[in-house]
């Protein structure tokens, strides 16, 4: 098992999470809460669904309790490590 200050965890989260899908067992401290970064069952529904951007972000909205400041802040931050990721990439 690893256990990962919110530090470590944001500089690695890809890292992370190809970790948890293949099962090892991942804790994130943050204080004295813990949480663990397990790969999730989705519904059969949500699985083969299609949904907006506009759609899917609302729903991890309401599942994750985010305002909408904090996933806007979080898209940002998915777009930016995308664009750092392609321009590491050889040509």
């Amino acid at each position: 098992m690893k256990t990962l200050t919110v530090e470590e965890a944001m500089a690695g989260l890809g890292r992370w999470l190809d970790r948890a899908l293949a099962g090892e067992q991942i804790q994130i401290r943050k204080g004295d809460a813990v949480v663990e970064l397990r790969p999730a069952r989705p519904a059969q529904s949500a699985a083969t669904e299609a949904l907006s951007p506009r759609e899917a972000l609302r729903r991890l909205q309401e599942e994750a309790r985010l305002k909408p400041e904090q996933a806007a802040q979080y898209l940002r931050e998915v777009r930016e490590e995308r664009l750092a990721a392609e321009d590491r990439r050889p040509a």
